[in-house]
């Protein structure tokens, strides 16, 4: 394969570029910053795509989206293959869905179907092959193998390892077939699963016996205490009826009933009346009396002379005294002249002296005492002290007929006393009892009705899946030694595989130290392992790359890829990209490394991109 030609229309800083490029060497010259390393990459991006999985926040697609647009990016790219010429159109978008690719036959118009990358198709190389062999940057590339390097050299060393391929192929597709190496799938898997399976059922059936005489104990033990249940609910029966019986012997009827409740009624609104009633009843009486022998006017008083009255009494006393001393005729003489004389001292002690009368504020004091007293029993402040008077009969009178209808009530509650408060919680709690019980009994009558549906519902079959067990692990058994033969046969064959692809590392080691020799003019040693690792001999010595400057690591990078792309392709290399790589050469190496470069042109395509002015022989 060879490039003939690229159209850029949009990619990182480059805007309708268009180059062609033509066998040998192309030097692409121009200043620093054109972007020789974005048309670099653009080539490969043609080929190989973009990586849009994020580094620290970069990837491809935030290097080489347009700088002055948005929206897709990309262009074409004509090359020429086993003598027919293809261009391969590729645009870019912000996630790997929006890509566009296809290749076209210019011949036939025609699009090729592709089902690898371009640059497989191509090349036969996969990105990281292709990295590590076509593609020359300036930074410094790792010297790896990988599965693509080795599978294609190992094929150029003999074309058996073709066949090899095949039947490894072949037995590794078998081998899936059996059991997948990462994951769950293959026969021998479906296998395990179905013996998991069955041993999931033999132990179901195990757990349903198992089960099944849980079910029949605990029916068992149910029906003992469903036993005890109905002669303890028959008991507390005939325990309620004898309490029913005695209840309505003592039970009140309703006439006694409500007098109860009259009586406990009077108990409280008697109970709200003062027990000094029938005291303040007669304070208010004699008040009463009071307030209605005393006048609205004012009237003179009668004051008695108390020593008038004294002397009157005693010679009243005294004459009483001489009627039984005296004889006959002189009692009564001196009889009447004391009681002339007492009667006359009486008289004179009641005579007025001076107009006394009663104080004009004294009714007002007694109505005030009498509202004071019956203010205890009803509210009197806008009631008159005839209101007053009336409504504190009427409370007594209520009052009296309230006592006299309590103590009768309290006669005959206490004459038909049939207080049954007793038994009628011992019935309740023997009804509650007997709840309880029919309760339980429901209860355990919905348990027996469970147990006996589930055990209708168990399998005991453990024989069938134990018969299809054996059967099943008899196949697994025969499988998986199949399995491991096939493995082993694999193994086997990579081992062989592996010593043949072993000798293409001598080749790769003599033609990697013939190119640094030519270009170094040094007698180097090259030493690569299988997994591309170069040491450099010198003086005896063998050191890594990491011993040497920069200069030589990058001159023995350039000699490795180039014998590298020899192997691959049996010295006839498509092209090899060289993105000014040759910085830290001195002139003399510089000019070595052209020639090498115009030495490898004689057989492919070489690209150099430089922004210097020095190329060495590449021009000459």
């Amino acid at each position: 394969m060879k490039i003939i030609s690229l159209s850029v229309a949009s990619f990182g800083k480059l805007n309708n570029v268009n180059l062609n490029f033509r066998d040998g060497i192309n030097v692409i010259n121009n200043i620093n910053g054109f972007g020789k390393t974005t048309m670099a990459c653009f080539i490969r991006s043609m080929l190989y795509g973009l990586n849009y999985i994020k580094s620290k926040g970069v990837n491809d697609v935030t290097r080489f989206a347009p700088w002055d647009s948005v929206g897709k990016f990309g262009g074409s790219m004509t090359v020429e293959h086993n003598g027919e010429i293809f261009r391969i159109e590729r645009f870019f978008g912000s996630t790997a869905k929006y890509e566009e690719c296809s290749v076209i036959n210019v011949k036939t118009n025609k699009q090729i179907p592709l089902s690898c990358e371009v640059g497989e198709y191509f090349l036969g190389l996969t990105a990281d092959s292709y990295d590590r062999s076509a593609y020359f940057p300036q930074e410094a590339v790792e010297l790896s193998a990988n599965d693509n390097l080795e599978s294609r050299l190992a094929n150029l060393v003999e074309n058996g390892a073709e066949d090899y391929d095949k039947v490894q192929k072949n037995l590794d597709d078998y081998r899936k077939t059996l059991k997948f190496k990462k994951g769950q799938g293959g026969k021998i898997f479906e296998l395990t699963t179905q013996e998991y399976k069955l041993a999931a059922e033999i132990q179901a059936a195990i757990n349903a016996e198992r089960r099944s005489e849980e079910i029949n104990r605990r029916i068992e033990v149910i029906e003992e205490e469903k036993q005890a249940l109905l002669k303890r609910q028959e008991s507390l029966n005939e325990q309620a009826d004898a309490v029913r019986k005695k209840l309505a012997q003592v039970t009140l009827t309703d006439a006694e009933k409500a007098n109860i409740d009259k009586l406990r009624e009077l108990d409280l609104k008697l109970s709200r009346i003062p027990k000094e009633i029938e005291q303040d009843k007669a304070a208010l009486d004699e008040l009463e009396k009071q307030i209605a022998s005393v006048k609205d006017t004012v009237k003179p008083r009668v004051y008695p002379h108390f020593i008038m009255l004294f002397i009157a009494f005693v010679l009243m006393v005294a004459g009483a005294v001489l009627c039984i001393v005296l004889p006959n005729p002189w009692r009564w003489v001196v009889l009447a002249l004391l009681i002339v004389s007492g009667i006359v001292l009486a008289a004179v002690a009641f005579t007025k002296k001076g107009a006394k009368t009663l104080p004009a504020g004294e009714r007002d004091a007694l109505i005030s005492d009498y509202y004071r007293v019956a203010g205890k029993y009803l509210y009197v402040n806008d009631l008159d002290y005839n209101q007053v008077v009336k409504a504190f009969w009427r409370l007594y009178g209520d009052y009296q007929g309230d006592v006299r209808e309590r103590d009768a009530l309290a006669n005959i509650v206490k004459k038909s006393d049939g207080n049954s408060a007793e038994l009628e919680n011992e019935l309740q709690a023997l009804n509650t009892a007997i709840t309880e019980v029919s309760n339980r009994l429901n209860g355990l009558a919905g348990e027996v009705g469970s147990l006996t549906q589930e055990r209708k519902t168990l399998n005991f079959d453990k024989i069938t899946p134990q018969e299809q067990m054996l059967a099943v692990r008899a196949e697994k058994e025969r499988l998986q030694r199949r399995y491991d033969v096939t493995g082993t046969v694999a193994e086997l064959l990579q081992t062989a595989k592996d010593n043949l692809s072993s000798s293409y590392l001598p080749r790769l080691c003599a033609r990697c130290q013939e190119l640094l020799t030519f270009v170094t003019n040094r007698p180097y040693e090259v030493v690569i392992d299988r997994l591309f690792n170069v040491k450099i001999r010198e003086n005896g010595q063998t050191k890594s790359m990491n011993d040497f400057s920069r200069g030589i690591r990058e001159i023995t990078l350039l000699c490795f890829r180039l014998a590298l792309s020899e192997l691959l392709y049996d010295k006839q290399i498509p092209f090899v990209i060289i993105d000014d790589a040759f910085v830290n050469f001195d002139e003399e190496n510089f000019v070595r490394a052209t020639n090498l470069l115009k030495k490898v042109s004689e057989q492919g395509q070489v690209i150099y991109f430089t922004c210097h002015k020095r190329t060495g022989n590449l021009l000459n």
